[in-house]
């Protein structure tokens, strides 16, 4: 009796464990069923697990070899350039107090006039092409912060630290160039390549103010090359002034101008003034070439001093630039009154708007009429009307 209650015990407990492994052979299995499930249904499109098509054809393969190697070897071309504006305008056009605005900024490098210390290397006989290539070489330098390779660059530089116009940038006179206070240009800190190299880098734009009698041709053609850069991205602001007000400031402002107003060598000065800008205008607002295409904007100076910090904000919209609190602070303390001699002056940078706009109005009559005669097209173009005596109203 007991080896028979034993056998059948043990039969049972084979069938038992013949279950159980059933149980887990068929668990293991939907385990496995499970986990396909969600890797193929739930994981998959979160991952990258399709093959890779390999092109077919040579002319892909070419291409895309070509596209690793440029990435690989140029990896800062991912990055925005260097974004720079240039500031065309006449002698006695508004220039300085529009450079003002921007040197005011303290992420921008300002250089008032650097083409005056080319020029003055140069002398009136300069060989033009020379001349050119030295003023492109400079200008390129001080966009790319890169002072290497400098044409003449002792030379260049020298003249540079000791021109009173280093004493109208605050980046050229704080910083790494110690010049405090009233220190003339001529004791202060030399600059020098590299000097001038980190200057440069600290500050995220670069703003050179040129007039156009110093331009190459005196045309914006002549400098094409600027705009066509990789390096860095230019644009160029083109500041007008009423003729009939820029011929009488240097007559009676800054004496730059003798002789009667109805002579031969007088009718040559307004030309100089005024062919120059109707070249320069029509060709970046009326047919710009693709170098120049949303790279040019013109401005009225009258506009400027009557709304100056509205278009002031335009104008750095234009020019990609970050406004800064410090600009509207120099905008407060210059839109006023002048107080005294100091302001005054002809080179001031305060101004009394109605002055500025209406002062050409005392001019002689001769001279408003020459300059109407040779200017008319462009006083057209910028929207001058030309002057009506009251008492032929």
């Amino acid at each position: 009796m007991l080896l028979i209650f034993t056998v059948w015990s043990v039969q049972i407990i084979n069938q038992r464990l013949l279950l159980i492994m059933k149980c887990y052979v068929v668990f293991v299995i939907f385990s496995v069923l499970v986990s396909l499930y969600v890797v193929l249904f739930h994981l998959a499109p979160m991952t990258s697990w399709k093959p890779v098509l390999l092109p077919t054809s040579p002319t892909n393969i070419n291409k895309i070899q070509m596209r690793e190697r440029t990435e690989n070897k140029h990896p800062q071309l991912t990055l925005a350039p260097r974004t720079n504006l240039i500031i065309l305008s006449p002698g006695r056009g508004g220039s300085s107090f529009l450079g003002a605005l921007f040197d005011s900024n303290p992420q921008i490098m300002y250089w008032f006039e650097p083409l005056r210390t080319v020029s003055h290397l140069f002398n009136e006989t300069r060989e033009l092409i020379s001349y050119r290539e030295t003023c492109m070489n400079v200008i390129n330098s001080f966009f790319k912060c890169d002072f290497t390779n400098l044409t003449n660059a002792s030379t260049i530089l020298y003249e540079l630290s000791r021109d009173s116009s280093r004493r109208k940038s605050k980046a050229l006179t704080s910083g790494y160039f110690l010049c405090p206070g009233n220190k003339a240009p001529v004791n202060c800190t030399p600059f020098t390549d590299t000097l001038l190299t980190k200057a440069c880098n600290s500050n995220k734009h670069t703003v050179i103010k040129i007039l156009t009698s110093r331009v190459p041709n005196k045309t914006i053609q002549s400098i094409q090359e600027l705009f066509q850069q990789q390096a860095y991205d230019v644009k160029l602001i083109h500041l007008v002034r009423d003729p009939r007000a820029v011929i009488y400031s240097r007559i009676n402002s800054v004496k730059w101008i003798n002789g009667a107003y109805m002579d031969d060598d007088f009718r040559l000065i307004v030309h100089d003034l005024c062919d120059p800008i109707e070249q320069n205008v029509r060709m970046g607002l009326i047919s710009p070439p693709p170098w120049l295409k949303d790279r040019f904007k013109v401005i009225r100076y009258e506009d400027l001093v009557v709304d100056t910090s509205n278009i002031a904000q335009e104008l750095y919209r234009f020019a990609g630039f970050d406004w800064s609190m410090s600009v509207d602070k120099w905008i407060t303390n210059h839109q006023r009154q002048p107080s005294n001699d100091k302001e005054r002056t002809a080179y001031s940078l305060y101004r009394n708007v109605s002055h500025v706009i209406d002062q050409w109005k005392n001019a002689p009559e001769d001279l408003i009429r020459v300059v109407e005669d040779i200017c008319g097209d462009l006083m057209k173009i910028l929207g001058y009307d030309k002057w009506i005596k009251l008492d032929n109203k």
